[in-house]
Parts: structure tokens; C-alpha cells; sequence
């Protein structure tokens, strides 16, 4: 199963890699572009399936893009425990494609 991405006016931008969510491999929280009441300001928390902080367990991705932690987002919590959220680094509009991915 694969995401197609669109913008706010239904234009393709790109697909999403295919769900290891099938595979029951992943949980992944998908949330479309247009679907939002507003826009994540930077620094703001965000909801995330659980993840092992420093584990390489979470992938986060804008428009079918991954997002560097440290560059776009921060993990959030101690190393090695156990979290359910992320932290913005930078802005993310309502026409922007969010797929988190916790493995």
C-alpha cells in the first residue's frame, strides 16, 4: 500500500514509501495535507506512535520526504526510553504531508 501526496488543490506531488504497517512491521500515523485545523508551529509537541528515543525507531517525513532529527524535528524524552512524541524544529503548513513511521 502506498500514499499518493497532493497538495491543498489535489495536485500529486510525489508518493509516500510503501507501509510496513501492512507487514505489521511499523505503526504509522499519517496525517494529509489539507487535514489540519491549522499549521504545527516550531516547537510545538506532536503525537507519534511509540518509540525508543535514540533507538533509530522513528522516521518522520514531509510530502514523502524524510526529515532529519536534529534538523527538522527533535526526538523527545530521554535516550533509551520509551515516547510518544516529537518535537518541531520548523513550521509545518496545513498543505504539507506528515507520515510518522515508529518501528
Amino acid at each position: 500500500m502506498s500514499y499518493i501526496i497532493k497538495d491543498a488543490r489535489g495536485n500529486v506531488l510525489g508518493m509516500l514509501p510503501d507501509s510496513l504497517r501492512v507487514a505489521g512491521q511499523a505503526e504509522e500515523r499519517h496525517s494529509p495535507a489539507g487535514s489540519r485545523a491549522s499549521a504545527i508551529t516550531a516547537g510545538q509537541p506532536y503525537a507519534v506512535p511509540p518509540y525508543t528515543v535514540g533507538g533509530a525507531q522513528c522516521e518522520v517525513y514531509l510530502d514523502g520526504v524524510a526529515c532529519a532529527a536534529g534538523q527538522e524535528y527533535d526526538e523527545s524524552g530521554e535516550p533509551g526510553a520509551l515516547s510518544s512524541t516529537i518535537i518541531w524544529r520548523i513550521d509545518v503548513p496545513q498543505d504539507r504531508d506528515i507520515l510518522i513511521r515508529s518501528k
